[in-house]
């Protein structure tokens, strides 16, 4: 007795689940798949804290600065000089990896064979420290201008309220001669606080203050739309936070 082979119209109708299946599936998949990177990336910020309270252990309770330039030739890979904070931290890490987060776009540049990659390593983390407020200007008028000095621990006196570091994007391309994939939407060292930030559309790099909420936000007509960002405290405890939430002056300053 022959089995009885399927009708095209059955076919069409299995196919027609799957394809309903897929498309209910997949984006529970991607929100998992993106989950995931957000704890690595709430991993990853938790060992720069931790670095960050060996720093200060190290030096008296007092933070570094943002950055400062040296002399080149002194780091390996060679920074050509730029002293951006994560130069400063690196001692007290594992690897070069834990200053970045998995949901960033890939980057050349973040290879260790690429000429520049001491260099946008130390200008490019994930996160951005409140550099007005932990690493201040020497010049009073220019809040936001190197050289900076490194604010003693003692400042701080709501460390459970203040920002210390926050996801960031550069949202700058080809600059200072680097030819990067994916250079615009990696992270940079400083953020500023809701004071300076200067709106969108357009997307601009101070439209923010360097603050992106990486994950499950979108850019639409020059604007961030919805996500949220992992936020490290002074007093080292991290949660994700909105843009909303972090336009309050008060998480950025006494």
């Amino acid at each position: 007795m022959r089995a009885r082979a399927f009708t095209l119209i059955e076919l069409l109708v299995v196919i027609a689940i799957i394809a309903i299946l897929g498309a209910i599936l997949f984006p529970v998949f991607a929100q998992a798949r993106e989950k995931a990177r957000q704890t690595t990336c709430a991993s990853n910020l938790r060992q720069i804290v931790l670095a960050t309270q060996m720093y200060l252990q190290d030096y008296d309770e007092t933070f570094f600065p943002a950055y400062y330039i040296g002399d080149g030739g002194r780091t390996q890979p060679n920074n050509y000089g730029y002293y951006f904070w994560p130069w400063l931290l690196r001692p007290y890490t594992n690897s070069f990896e834990v200053f970045w987060c998995p949901t960033e776009p890939k980057s050349n540049c973040r290879e260790l064979d690429h000429p520049y990659f001491g260099y946008v390593f130390g200008r490019f983390p994930a996160w951005g420290l409140n550099q007005i407020f932990l690493s201040p200007s020497l010049d009073e008028f220019n809040p936001t201008e190197a050289p900076y000095r490194g604010a003693p621990l003692a400042r701080v006196q709501r460390a459970s309220e203040i920002v210390m570091f926050v996801e960031s994007i550069t949202l700058e391309t080809r600059s200072q001669g680097l030819t990067c994939t994916g250079y615009d939407r990696i992270g940079y060292a400083m953020v500023y606080p809701p004071r300076l930030w200067q709106g969108a559309p357009p997307l601009r790099p101070l439209s923010y203050g360097h603050v992106f909420p990486r994950h499950f936000s979108q850019i639409r007509d020059g604007q961030i739309v919805g996500g949220f960002a992992n936020v490290a405290f002074v007093d080292g405890h991290i949660k994700p936070m909105t843009l909303d939430s972090l336009r309050r002056p008060e998480r950025w300053e006494e």
